[in-house]
This record gives structure tokens, C-alpha cells and sequence, in this order.
């Protein structure tokens, strides 16, 4: 069984509801997503999508690195050539980390289809027994954020995520507001997006303490490292690292540093699933538990996602949500809303939808 070709579809995920945080507001989410086929007629499904605040990368950047660089080094290949692809990608582009995890969710969701298992099996097994899913909210009033919170609660949530990173003395109101309006019992966490300085962090965390956070995450810029490990050498708080974290040379740094007491691991940042089980991995040894995170993807890149934090014990939440803000999806995510469940159908176990693909699709570029 041998790659015969690579189609990438430029698609617009509509999102149900603006989603806003610290350094932007979407209405809509720039997908590609890219399918594999092989000479035995299976295909294998991926997705990238970018977040040009963090990997630098754009659709059109991103679409032009997996036609034109990417693709024609997998034409001919089989499945299992996932180590060789990334060897071989770095050393023809350097960083591009969601246009290179495209192509490697394709090639796993390829290569568990040869083995007829499903992907968690070939990541290791299943290790968690079910993935609950968190309630994320975007930006807003504090009293509108409250509300959504409530009623999250009552749809069986029970852990709720709050974007932050606007003005402090907001951010402080909009925890506490939150954190009245759902039970004791309920995780929140809160997610700054880089929009605090040092100061600004070690203040809001001081001054929301009794509202039991679990976690403050990426509290200030991403290219400052230093910043971030004095919040968290400054309070007993744990600080999640985010933006920063692309691969296992920035988990080290990271380590080294004692930047962070968790780190978010997202397949957009990492190349995919390769780099990203590595990470997790590190982690374990270093005594950083990890979380799986999202850029708002479609059920295929979330998906991935979930068979990694399915079988990994040092991935003990995740934040994979995007299928829930995305009005028209490729597929249908298994599970109610409040957690996904896997079963054991080869590959993702996703049914993706050829012709939801085509009609959400901006442009197609097919490699041969």
C-alpha cells in the first residue's frame, strides 16, 4: 500500500458565536483539510488548522508549504513513514508546525486503518476511560460569561474554561462572577492568552485566590520565558505554559527554566501527533502533567487529539472543544457534548463527509 495522492481543501469552519480572547476575535475558522490516499483505495484523513500569533503560519502560507514542499515528499511512500517525513520536512522547512501536522494525522489515521485499530491502540492503548470535555468561554461581560457558565453547568459540564487577558481589574470581576454562578464542586480555569504582563498576572492571581482556580494558563507573552517562570517561582498558584511550547526542545528550555507547572500540548504546534506523544513523554519524566489544547479545529484534527489524551497517563485534560463552536462541521464528534467517546473503529473513527468538505471548500489543490 503506497501514497498515490494528496488533496488539500481550503474550508471556512463557521463558528456558531464570535469567539473572543486576548489577541483576537474569530467569526470563522481558516481549516485545511487534507486527505491521503493510497493504492489500496484507503484514505486517510488530517487537518491544519493556523494561528499566525503563534507558529507564524497563515492559510495561504500553510496551504503553500503542504502543496509545494510537503506533499511530494510522501508521493510513493507508505503509511508508516511518519519518522522519515519529519526528518525529512524539517530538513526542507523549518517550523510550519500545522501545515506538517496535516500530513501527520493523515498518515496515522492511514496507518491504524492498515492495521484495522483504532489510533489510541497505536499510541499506546487506552489508558483513560473517558475524556470529559470542558466548557470554554469566550471574552465577555462578566455577567454574560456568568450566564453562559450557568447554564453550561446545567447541560453537565463540569469544568468550565474562562478567557481572559484584557484589563486586570476586568478579569479579576469576571472570575468572581463565574465562580458564583457555578457550584463548589465545578473546575474553573482560566486562560489569559499572553495578555498579562508579570505584574499584572501575580496580581490577579493574588487577588482571585479564594475563587479556587485550578489553573491560570499562558499568563503573559510568548517569547517571554523568563516572565513566565518568575509567576511562577512568585506563587504557589500552577501556571500552564501554551504559545511557547511548539516541541520537546521548548519542553526542556521550559523545564530547565521551571517556567511552568503544566503545559498545554496542541498538535498544531507540535507537527502533530509524532512530536506531540514526545512532549507528553518529557513531561512525564520532568513531572509536568499536560493537557491537550485546540485551535478551534474540526472533528478531524480534534480527533487526533482525543486518541493521544486518551492513551497517554501524562495527558490528564484537555480542551478540545472546537466541533462544539463550529455551526457546520466535516463530521459528527461521538459523544454528547460534555465528553467524547472512542470506540474501536479503525484509524480516528471519524466519518468524514466528502461532500460537506466540497461544499465548505474555498479551493482544492490535489498532489499526484
Amino acid at each position: 500500500m503506497r501514497i498515490k495522492n494528496i488533496t488539500v481543501y481550503g474550508i471556512r469552519l463557521p463558528l456558531k458565536q464570535p469567539f473572543k480572547i486576548a489577541y483576537d476575535t474569530y467569526e470563522d475558522i481558516e481549516s485545511l483539510v487534507v486527505s491521503i490516499e493510497t493504492s489500496s483505495g484507503i484514505t486517510g484523513w488530517g487537518e491544519a488548522v493556523v494561528d499566525q500569533h503563534v507558529s507564524g503560519e497563515t492559510w495561504q502560507t500553510a496551504r503553500s508549504v503542504i502543496t509545494q514542499e510537503l506533499a511530494p515528499l510522501l508521493i510513493g511512500r507508505t503509511p508508516d513513514h511518519i519518522s522519515a517525513f519529519h526528518h525529512a520536512a524539517e530538513r526542507r522547512t523549518r517550523h510550519n508546525p500545522s501545515a506538517k501536522a496535516a500530513l501527520d494525522i493523515a498518515l496515522h489515521d492511514l496507518l491504524a486503518k492498515q492495521y484495522d485499530m483504532p489510533l489510541f491502540s497505536l499510541l499506546g492503548g487506552r489508558f483513560h476511560k473517558v475524556l470529559n470535555l470542558p466548557s470554554v468561554i469566550s471574552m465577555l461581560d462578566p455577567d454574560e460569561m456568568a450566564r453562559q457558565a450557568e447554564e453550561a453547568c446545567r447541560q453537565g459540564f463540569d469544568s468550565i474554561k474562562i478567557k481572559l487577558g484584557d484589563a486586570p481589574e476586568a478579569d479579576i470581576e469576571r472570575i468572581a462572577r463565574v465562580r458564583e454562578a457555578i457550584s463548589a464542586e465545578t473546575s474553573l480555569r482560566v486562560d489569559a492568552n499572553q495578555g498579562w504582563s508579570a505584574k499584572q498576572a501575580l496580581k490577579v492571581i493574588n487577588e482571585s485566590r479564594s475563587y479556587h482556580v485550578d489553573w491560570y494558563e499562558q499568563p503573559v507573552f510568548i517569547e517571554n520565558l523568563d516572565a513566565l517562570a518568575r509567576v511562577t517561582r512568585a506563587t504557589d498558584a500552577v501556571i500552564m505554559a501554551d504559545e511557547p511550547i511548539h516541541g520537546t526542545r521548548d519542553m526542556l528550555q521550559l523545564i530547565r527554566l521551571g517556567a511552568a507547572d503544566m503545559v498545554n500540548i496542541k498538535l498544531m504546534k507540535s507537527s502533530g501527533l509524532h512530536a506531540a506523544r514526545c512532549m507528553a513523554e518529557v513531561g512525564m519524566a520532568s513531572d509536568i502533567p499536560c493537557q491537550i489544547g485546540s485551535m478551534v479545529e474540526s472533528s478531524i484534527a480534534t480527533l487526533a487529539g482525543a486518541h493521544l489524551a486518551l492513551a497517554h497517563p501524562n495527558i490528564i485534560a484537555n480542551d478540545l472543544v472546537g466541533p462544539s463552536m463550529i455551526s457546520c462541521d466535516v463530521a459528527d464528534l461521538p459523544g454528547d457534548g460534555t465528553h467524547i467517546e472512542l470506540g474501536d473503529s479503525p484509524g480516528l473513527g471519524v466519518d468524514v463527509d466528502p461532500e460537506r468538505v466540497r461544499e465548505l471548500s474555498i479551493f482544492t489543490d490535489t498532489i499526484d
